[in-house]
């Protein structure tokens, strides 16, 4: 409770600084053309108005995720959110200066506030970043864990994450577990493997709870149904109320209205681009623009995909279904451009008309594919209780080439967790996803780091510590 409130107090400071601080933008702006004597329009400034317009530049801000714990994430990723959520705010700026008499806003106005506010926002961010970096870094880090391999793959991760904030101690093993109090005072945080037993893992558990240290688990996909459960009181018993991954009716129906808006909104801001592409990939490659596969949607029930053909035509005559690689050799060189953007995906608006998919949700599998899948994960057929999107959850916080359980994780989240407003937030942040193309070679950085672990470290002190 008290970390939560803490949480609370921490974001309530920051949205008052960044709203305090775009409306020193406003003021600034003012000052810096009036000082190089560039005429505004409006004349007199009107503080009323310009406090209530700083003040909606926090809602741009919640929907970039600007208020959520931002401690171990990417300084990058931060600039990348506040560029973009300025980026939205100064076309809110431009809408107002042309419905809203109160406040007439030039496009040089606007250009030099976007500067201005932008600036001050990334250089307080940065620095609230840094002392918190400073504060909370260094996190000495214990993986416990059944085998070596394991282990080696979770300290991949350690090592592929922002460096600074973690430093990788050892490995123990779990047939140590019983000597972990030995490694209390040396370690800050301990983490656990996805395959230790449920007996293992609560008394482990229980051991760093009692020491006072952090402890990290890696949830099994039934242990995600926990995070959003409810909590109920049968007669002198407490119990917690698990249902199952799936949408009620009004969640439906609001869904499908926020569908049908945002995919209307998109095709008429997108049409020169679909036009230009329709008749562009014919010319550079053999074959149509268009190509259609069967994918499987909700319930199970299969439909046909439209997408722009990004590979060569019959790409998988010869292979079979198989997925596409990094550098794949079957895709043409328009289809690296047009993949790197997503630009092959806008076709897919016109499913989310006919109603076979949503902008927002789960990745659309092939059935070849999601056979595999299910034998491998059973709960693989929980993604299939609502429609798949053209973005999602995966898409935006995991890599392009994330294991598929780790993506299956983000896609329950994401059902047990859907709102208007968490559909809102990720269609936004799939901007930045697509301009961000770090996010994409994240395996092939964690290959390189992975790599420098088993050079750089000590092969006792991370396997057999």
């Amino acid at each position: 409770m008290k970390e939560d409130y803490k949480g609370r107090f921490v974001k309530l400071f920051l949205a008052i600084i960044d709203v305090t601080l775009v409306y020193v933008g406003f003021i600034l702006t003012y000052w810096v053309l009036n000082l190089f004597s560039i005429r505004t329009e409006g004349g007199m400034i009107d503080h009323d108005s310009l406090i209530a317009l700083s003040a909606s530049s926090f809602f741009v801000f919640y929907l970039y995720d600007l208020y959520t714990d931002w401690r171990r994430k990417s300084k990058q990723h931060l600039v990348y959110s506040i560029i973009l959520s300025m980026v939205v705010f100064s076309g809110l700026e431009l809408a107002i200066s042309k419905w809203t008499p109160y406040l007439s806003f030039q496009l040089s106005f606007i250009f030099t506030v976007f500067l201005i506010q932008t600036y001050l926002l990334i250089c307080f961010r940065l620095c609230f970043w840094l002392v918190n970096k400073k504060l909370f870094g260094k996190k000495k880090v214990y993986i416990i864990g059944e085998d070596s391999n394991m282990g080696m793959y979770l300290a991949g991760k350690f090592l592929n994450h922002n460096k600074g904030w973690f430093e990788i101690s050892g490995y123990i093993p779990l047939t140590k577990k019983g000597s972990i109090l030995e490694y209390v005072e040396k370690g800050d945080l301990f983490l656990l493997s996805p395959t230790i037993n449920r007996l293992d893992k609560e008394e482990i558990v229980r051991q760093c709870i009692k020491l006072g240290k952090e402890i990290m688990v890696i949830p099994q996909l039934y242990e995600l149904s926990l995070l959003g459960a409810n909590t109920l009181q049968i007669d002198d018993m407490l119990v917690i109320s698990i249902k199952p991954p799936r949408l009620s009716v009004s969640q439906q129906i609001n869904k499908r209205l926020f569908d049908v808006i945002a995919s209307l909104i998109l095709l008429v801001i997108s049409s020169p681009l679909l036009l230009a592409l329709f008749l562009l990939i014919p010319l550079t490659s053999k074959g149509p623009a268009l190509y259609r596969q069967e994918r499987i949607g909700v319930n199970g029930n299969p439909y046909w995909i439209y997408k722009f053909r990004s590979m060569i035509q019959d790409a998988e005559k010869r292979t079979g279904p198989v997925l596409a690689t990094n550098k794949d050799p079957r895709i043409t060189v328009i289809g690296r451009v047009i993949r790197a953007v997503r630009l092959d995906e806008l076709p897919q608006l016109f499913n989310v008309l006919k109603g076979d998919m949503s902008i927002v949700g789960p990745r659309p599998e092939r059935e070849y594919f999601i056979n595999q899948f299910k034998q491998q994960l059973p709960e693989y057929s929980y993604r299939l209780t609502v429609k798949p999107g053209i973005t999602g959850l995966g898409q935006v916080l995991a890599n392009y080439t994330t294991p598929v359980e780790e993506k299956l994780r983000f896609d329950i989240l994401y059902i047990l967790n859907y709102s208007f407003l968490l559909d809102l937030k990720i269609l936004l942040q799939t901007i930045r996803v697509v301009l961000q193309r770090e996010q994409s070679q994240g395996l092939k950085e964690g290959n390189v780091r992975k790599q420098q672990l088993l050079k750089n470290i000590d092969q006792n002190k991370v396997i057999n510590h």
